[in-house]
């Protein structure tokens, strides 16, 4: 159930939760002493979002699992979001704006970048996973260059690419699916298209058994 929160009682949660996130390491109470005070929560499930001036907190029921760090990341929370909700592979994403990028999306680090073995512990670092953006688009490309969606018509196409090591190889068709493109997202190597549907309502979508498959809603706020 999601909830945008401002009563007394779910503003000191936050703050709580927050403190428990104030560790060696992390940002001090000192960095938020900077501007106005600004509380923001939002919760998806089992995650809390809290959005402190322009920093986002995100936690797993109490425990941090990251946060948004410096200039291009800061910015108003704009949503919480799950993909795959209810399964055993959840992933909790924010929607922050950012002043210079525009709708930015982050995640926590992928399992793949656990080279360390330290990923558990590491409870501050976000990936950025792609872009939203206010109006349709006709073609969004990842940050890698790996995946790309486009307009074609009425559908969204999301395309892959035949080899991450040598784009030369070309790309194949991963899905399509009928709405407007309005973001490209991407964690653990796959592409999730987010379209907009016919009544408004922004849908995040991956590469199926069978095709297109939603796997999340975002309500920017």
């Amino acid at each position: 159930m999601k909830g945008l929160f401002h009563t007394g009682a779910k503003i000191t949660a936050g703050i709580s939760l927050v403190a428990l996130a104030m560790a060696p390491g992390m940002a001090s109470a000192a960095e938020h002493k900077k501007t106005k005070n600004e509380l923001k929560l939002e919760q998806e499930a089992d995650y809390t979002a809290v959005q402190i001036n322009t920093k986002v907190y995100v936690f797993d029921g109490e425990k941090p699992i990251y946060q948004t760090k410096g200039t291009t990341q800061y910015g108003p929370l704009k949503d919480l979001f799950l993909l795959g909700e209810g399964t055993e592979h959840e992933v909790p994403m924010i929607v922050i704006q950012n002043r210079s990028k525009g709708l930015m999306v982050f995640s926590d680090l992928w399992p793949k970048f656990d080279k360390d073995g330290t990923y558990d512990e590491n409870t501050v670092d976000a990936y950025d996973c792609g872009r939203l953006f206010t109006k349709k688009q006709d073609k969004i490309v990842s940050k890698t260059s790996h995946h790309y969606a486009e307009q074609k018509g009425d559908e969204v196409v999301v395309y892959t690419a035949n080899d991450f090591d040598d784009l030369k190889k070309g790309y194949h068709e991963s899905y399509r699916v009928e709405g407007k493109l309005r973001g490209l997202i991407i964690y653990d190597c796959c592409a999730y298209g987010v379209v907009e549907d016919e009544d408004g309502k922004l849908i995040v979508y991956h590469a199926g058994e069978q095709g297109a498959e939603k796997i999340g809603t975002i309500h920017l706020q």
